[in-house]
């Protein structure tokens, strides 16, 4: 799902006053090689995947027609092709230009909405041409065993995602008519990159027609409600900078019961992760370092792994092979893991950093400024 978000963020729609059509019409171009082949329309909300309409290629063409209540964010396939082109519906005629071996990269026309994509592409162009150029500085760093070079890579990309989420948040203030806000505002979320206070914050910027659509409606039923900032910043037990973090319990790898508060310490860091997550794989170096760096100082982490029952052996050979000399527990449910879902982790490496007295201070801080802020809290 968070690839389906990320791909739509390159989307934006523009509601304006003008006049609305009754209906929509899509005229598809693509190569005719791939005639006899079927494009379908799926749905991202409501019913996920669901196909919608699908049509079969003739002469290099296709072609849709159907109605929408309200503009709303979709995504069309096509048979034998790997991935997918994002797509704003609104009763518009439109047309789309195939590009068989980048479907991503297809253009929409014919309306206001579709119109932003190419806006907000060029917009983000250099943030993707950076990020490649990362994994393929961070690639030959690693084939070649220079840990400094990687080290220099992690902090840069670390930079990169600081400056990419404030240039959505921007986006998102400045736009609080379109479509994409609300999706970039899931997507956002759902990676952890803005908290429930932050989130009610630019959920009241927004417009009703943003607020009504399926992305908004999405991280509505993920949040118990939608309230205002200061309401949810107080409220008892919310995992949000200020408050206390719950305790919760877990098993370590040895079968011992473990409770957050087992956990003494000037700072407590607790790292979610999984032996099958890369980022967090490539992560666990830095954590490392920090946590001997540290650790006579006053840091203690806990680690809390969202591995399966299955994969448990792989999760503890991930402990012995990254070396985590700190604590670590599992209820051995995935995603489902009662402490993630406590804490509202919906995507990982994630941390949560708390002080002495067992208060949030920091949330989601990785490599350099992870340690940065460890250092700041142990003067």
């Amino acid at each position: 799902m968070i690839k389906k978000l990320a791909l739509l963020s390159l989307i934006l729609l523009g509601f304006s006053c003008e006049k609305q059509n009754d209906a929509y019409e899509i005229n598809g171009v693509i190569d005719s090689s791939l005639n006899n082949k079927v494009v379908s329309i799926h749905a991202v909300y409501g019913i996920p995947n669901k196909v919608i309409d699908t049509d079969t290629i003739k002469d290099g063409t296709f072609k849709f027609t159907g109605k929408v209540d309200a503009p709303e964010g979709f995504y069309m396939s096509v048979e034998s092709l790997n991935g997918v082109i994002p797509i704003i519906l609104e009763n518009k005629n439109m047309s789309i230009e195939v590009y068989k071996d980048s479907l991503h990269a297809s253009k929409v026309s014919g309306s206001r909405q579709n119109d932003f994509v190419t806006e907000y592409n060029e917009a983000h162009v250099l943030k993707r041409n950076f990020n490649t150029e990362l994994r393929e500085r961070y690639t030959n760093a690693q084939k070649l065993g220079d840990k400094s070079a990687m080290d220099a890579v992690k902090q840069s990309y670390d930079s990169l995602m600081v400056v990419a989420t404030k240039n959505d948040i921007d986006f998102i203030k400045s736009h609080h008519d379109a479509i994409i806000s609300g999706i970039t505002l899931e997507r956002l979320v759902k990676t952890n990159k803005v908290d429930e206070a932050e989130f009610n914050t630019l959920y009241e910027n927004l417009s009703d027609v943003v607020k009504n659509s399926g992305a908004i409606t999405n991280i509505k039923t993920t949040f118990t409600k939608v309230a205002t900032p200061s309401a949810a910043t107080s409220k008892p037990g919310a995992i949000n900078v200020g408050n206390k973090a719950p305790n919760f319990s877990g098993f370590t790898p040895e079968g011992e019961a473990m409770t957050l508060s087992d956990i003494k310490a000037k700072v407590t860091v607790i790292d979610f992760w999984a032996s099958w997550c890369r980022p967090c794989r490539v992560e666990n170096p830095n954590v490392v370092k920090m946590y001997n760096k540290y650790n006579s100082k006053g840091l203690e982490i806990i680690g809390v792994s969202l591995d399966k029952a299955s994969q448990k052996d792989r999760w503890i050979k991930a402990i012995a092979d990254d070396k985590l000399t700190w604590p670590q527990v599992s209820n051995l449910e995935g995603w489902k893991e009662p402490i993630a879902v406590q804490y509202g982790v919906r995507s990982i490496p994630a941390t949560v950093i708390l002080d002495e007295n067992g208060v949030i201070v920091a949330k989601n801080l990785r490599g350099q400024q992870l340690e940065d802020k460890v250092a700041e809290l142990l003067q």
